[in-house]
C-alpha cells in the first residue's frame, strides 16, 4: 500500500513548506513549475498547462489519478499548510466506507458557510468592500450559479474547503466525481470550493466530511497567508533553542499578570526570574499577593505544562487558579518535547512576548529543577545573542510598521469595517510591545464574515472585541458602528480608535501612562509624518485632559 502526501506551487505563489511532522510510510511530492529545494519535498517539474497558474495547480490537485496513479492513498494539502500529526488515523476513519473526504466548511471557525450560494455572495461582498477587486470574475460566478439554480442544485447542500482532500484517487467513484469537478473548475470558477458539492451531487458520488477547522485541527494547520513569490527561504526552518538562550531572552513588562512574573518589573531576563522564584519565600510572598486580575500567568508558571488547559480569553483569568490547574493532568516529558515540536514559538527575536504562558511553563519546570526541553523558533529569528530591550522608547513612523496590520487583512475584513483600538496603536507606533492587535468590528462584517456571532474572537495574532463593549461606550459612542463611523481615524485605509478612550479608561496618571500620552503626541507631530490626519485630532481626542 503506497501512500503520498502532495501539494502544488506554480508561479511562485506559495513558498515550500517543510512539514513539522514527517510520519513514516508517506512519500511527499510538490508539483510545480519554478526551482525549489527541500530535505523532504520530491520536486517534480511541470510546464503550465494554462497561462493561469491558478488553474494549472488546481488540475494537480484534483485530477492525482493522472499523475499519482502508483499510489493507493493521497492526501493533498494547500501551500500554505503544514502537517502535524500522523494522518494515517484519518484514513482509517474516513476512508473506510467512502473514497473520498473533505473538511467541513460549516466547521471553519473564521468563516463558517454550508452553501455554495452564500459563498458566493460572501464573495461579491468582500469584492464590494475591497472597491472591486474580487477573488475571480464576478460574472463567470454568477452564471455558474444561476445555472446551479436553473438546474434544481439546492441551497444549503453542504461546502467543502479544498485546503485538504484524502483520497484513494485510482477508485472509480473518485475518478468521477474529480473529473466532473476539474470540468467545473476549468469552464467556470476557479474558487473551487464553489463547484465540488455541486460535483458530488450531479454525480451521485458519496464522500465523507472529516471533524475540525481546516485551518487549525489536530493533523494540519494553515501558517496564514499565501506567500509569494521572490522570497529567499523556500520553506520554514525551525531549530531548538538552547537553555542558555532561553535564560538570556528577555520578559515583556506589562499588565494582565505579568507584573507577577516580573515581580512588578524588577526582574528582566528569564534567569533572574527563576533564580528569584527558587526562593521559595519569594514564591510563597508572590502567592500572598494574587488577585483575579493577574492569576493567570503566575499560576502557569507554578503548574508547568499541562494537558487539556482552556483558553484563557472563554475561561476568565479569575478562573485560572492554583486549584484549576492542579486538576489537570500533567504532560510527560515525550508530550512535552512532542508538543513543542509541533508548535513553535514566537518569542519575537528574543523578547518574549508572543508564547508567553509556555515560556511561564517552562519556567516553572526550572524553578523545580526538572530539566530544560527546546523550544523551536524559525531559524531566522534565532541570534548569536538574544536581542534584549534597553528600556529606551523607541518610535517609528507608522508606515514602517504598517506591515503589522496585515493579521488584520489575513481576516479578510474590509478596511472600513473594523477600527484599530488604543494598544494596537501604540504598538504599531513602536511604543509598547503587545501580544495581539486589538479590534472593534461593524455590524455588517460581523453578519457576513462571523455568522454574527456576538461574542470575544481570536485569530492568529488579532482580537475582535465582543458587540458595543462597555469600557468603549463613553463620549455618547452608540456603538461599535459609531465607534467605527464617528469616532476613528484614518490612515491608509486603516480606521484607529481616538487616543482618548485608552487614556479615559486608564486614568491612573502613572509614569507609563505619561510616557504612552507624550510619546505618542510626539510621535503625532514629528515632521516626518505630515500628511497624516493627526493634527487634525484635539486636545480632548487624544485624552490630554485625562493624563
Amino acid at each position: 500500500m503506497k501512500k503520498v502526501i502532495y501539494t502544488t506551487i506554480f508561479g511562485g505563489y506559495d513558498n515550500l513548506v517543510e512539514p513539522h511532522y514527517k510520519p513514516e510510510g508517506w512519500d511527499f511530492i510538490c508539483f510545480t513549475d519554478v526551482d525549489l529545494k527541500s530535505d523532504t519535498w520530491k520536486i517534480v517539474k511541470k510546464p503550465l498547462v494554462y497561462t493561469d497558474n491558478t488553474r494549472t495547480a488546481k488540475r494537480f490537485k484534483v485530477l492525482p489519478h493522472e499523475y499519482l496513479d502508483k499510489y493507493d492513498y493521497s492526501i493533498f494539502i494547500d501551500g500554505n499548510m503544514t502537517i502535524r500529526n500522523n494522518p494515517d488515523d484519518l484514513i482509517d476513519k474516513y476512508l473506510s466506507n467512502s473514497n473520498v473526504a473533505f473538511f467541513d466548511h460549516s466547521q471553519n471557525i473564521l468563516d463558517s458557510n454550508n452553501c455554495a450560494y452564500k459563498e458566493a455572495d460572501y464573495i461579491f461582498y468582500l469584492g464590494q468592500k475591497n472597491n472591486g477587486n474580487y477573488k475571480d470574475n464576478p460574472v463567470l460566478i454568477q452564471n455558474q450559479m444561476n445555472r446551479y439554480k436553473k438546474e434544481k442544485y439546492p441551497e444549503n447542500n453542504g461546502l467543502i474547503t479544498g485546503m485538504v482532500i484524502l483520497r484513494k484517487h485510482n477508485k472509480t467513484d473518485c475518478k468521477k466525481v474529480m473529473s466532473k469537478w476539474w470540468e467545473e473548475i476549468k469552464y467556470n470558477s476557479k474558487r473551487d470550493q464553489l463547484s465540488f458539492n455541486y460535483s458530488a451531487w450531479k454525480t451521485g458520488v458519496k464522500f465523507n466530511y472529516m471533524d475540525g477547522d481546516s485551518r487549525d485541527n489536530k493533523y494540519f494547520i494553515s501558517l496564514g497567508k499565501h506567500t509569494g513569490k521572490n522570497k529567499k527561504d523556500n520553506g520554514l526552518k525551525y531549530e531548538p533553542i538552547s537553555l542558555d538562550y532561553f535564560l538570556r531572552m528577555e520578559l515583556q513588562k506589562g499588565g494582565g499578570g505579568k507584573e507577577m512574573v516580573t515581580n512588578n518589573h524588577t526582574l528582566n531576563t528569564i534567569e533572574d526570574v527563576v533564580n528569584y522564584y527558587s526562593d521559595v519565600n519569594n514564591l510563597e510572598e508572590q502567592k500572598s499577593k494574587l488577585n483575579p486580575s493577574n492569576w493567570q500567568y503566575f499560576n502557569c508558571m507554578t503548574a508547568g505544562f499541562k494537558k487539556d488547559v482552556g483558553d484563557h480569553h472563554e475561561l476568565g483569568w479569575d478562573n485560572m487558579t492554583e486549584e484549576y490547574y492542579s486538576n489537570l493532568k500533567d504532560m510527560s516529558d515525550d508530550e512535552i518535547e512532542k508538543f513543542l515540536k509541533e508548535n513553535p514559538v514566537e518569542f519575537d527575536n528574543g523578547f518574549i512576548r508572543h508564547s508567553y504562558h509556555r515560556a511561564c511553563a517552562m519556567i516553572g519546570r526550572l524553578i523545580n529543577g526538572d530539566k530544560y526541553i527546546p523550544f523551536y523558533m524559525k531559524k531566522k529569528q534565532i541570534y548569536n545573542e538574544p536581542r534584549k530591550k534597553d528600556g529606551i522608547q523607541r518610535r517609528f513612523p507608522l508606515f514602517n510598521r504598517i506591515k503589522c496590520l496585515k493579521l488584520v487583512d489575513e481576516l479578510k475584513i474590509p478596511r472600513g469595517e473594523f477600527t484599530i483600538c488604543q494598544s494596537g496603536i501604540l504598538a504599531l507606533m513602536g511604543i509598547r510591545e503587545n501580544d495581539d492587535l486589538d479590534i472593534i468590528i461593524s455590524s455588517e462584517a460581523r453578519k457576513q464574515l462571523f455568522n454574527d456571532n456576538q461574542q470575544f474572537m481570536r485569530f492568529n495574532g488579532v482580537e475582535i472585541f465582543e458587540t458595543n463593549k462597555s469600557k468603549f461606550m463613553y463620549f455618547d459612542a452608540q456603538g461599535d458602528d459609531d465607534l467605527i463611523d464617528n469616532y476613528s481615524f484614518q490612515v491608509d485605509g486603516y480606521n484607529f480608535l481616538e487616543p482618548r478612550f485608552y487614556f479615559s479608561r486608564k486614568n491612573k496618571k502613572t509614569e507609563k501612562d505619561f510616557k504612552d500620552w507624550n510619546g505618542i503626541r510626539e510621535f503625532f507631530e514629528r515632521e516626518n509624518h505630515k500628511g497624516y490626519p493627526f493634527n487634525k485630532l484635539s486636545d480632548e481626542q487624544l485624552g490630554k485632559q485625562f493624563v
